[in-house]
């Protein structure tokens, strides 16, 4: 096997690393063995197994807007109808991989926000740039009048984040991606319906 000495392969390798078997179970040696780097190149790329959980955390982020863009700049369908494709394009990727892996944020919080603040703040970010994303296509939504005018967009937002990661978690330990289904019915199919619908 050729040897990797560029950072974002390594990167990306200790994402997907990190994404099946957790962050404190993925040594660094592993993730040099599978770069096929030599013992101690990490610490070339790294300061610190915190400083690659920044790095994996930042790669994880530009891979899902670069997935989300096309998504949410489709003008030719309702901003309700690309916030819920946005979310089913997370649930085909989760059904992909028989709904284990799960969401990286979730996953890292879940795991370190105890025992990193550097992580924790870094997760925080990630997760307020998602709710903006999201509030700014149900703004819209709401001005459509497709959803209830006297919801919270900002809120809104939030919540479907974190019941999303919720029903995630649930559909993990189920091994069905059952729950996440019920999470597009509930929001979608109930819960955010226009007055007009109603």
């Amino acid at each position: 096997m050729k040897r990797i000495h560029n950072k974002e392969d390594i990167v990306q390798i200790g994402l997907d690393l990190v994404l099946s078997k957790g962050f404190n179970a993925t040594g660094v040696e592993t993730i040099l063995k599978q770069a096929n780097i030599p013992k101690g190149s990490f610490y070339n790329f790294f300061s610190s197994k915190e400083e690659f959980a920044l790095a994996i955390i930042d790669r994880y982020v530009a891979d899902r807007n670069e997935l989300f863009f096309p998504i949410i700049s489709d003008e030719s369908v309702s901003p309700l109808e690309r916030v819920k494709k946005s979310f089913e394009k997370l649930i085909a990727i989760f059904e992909d991989y028989d709904c284990s892996k799960g969401c990286l944020l979730g996953n890292l919080g879940l795991e370190m926000s105890d025992h990193s603040e550097n992580v924790r703040q870094c997760l925080e970010q990630a997760l307020e740039g998602w709710t903006t994303g999201l509030s700014g296509l149900l703004l819209q939504a709401q001005q459509e009048q497709a959803i209830p005018a006297n919801l919270d967009v900002e809120m809104l937002a939030e919540n479907l984040i974190s019941s999303f990661q919720g029903a995630l978690l649930r559909s993990k330990i189920k091994k069905s991606p059952e729950p996440l289904r019920n999470f597009i019915h509930f929001y979608f199919d109930i819960f955010l319906v226009g007055k007009e619908e109603q």
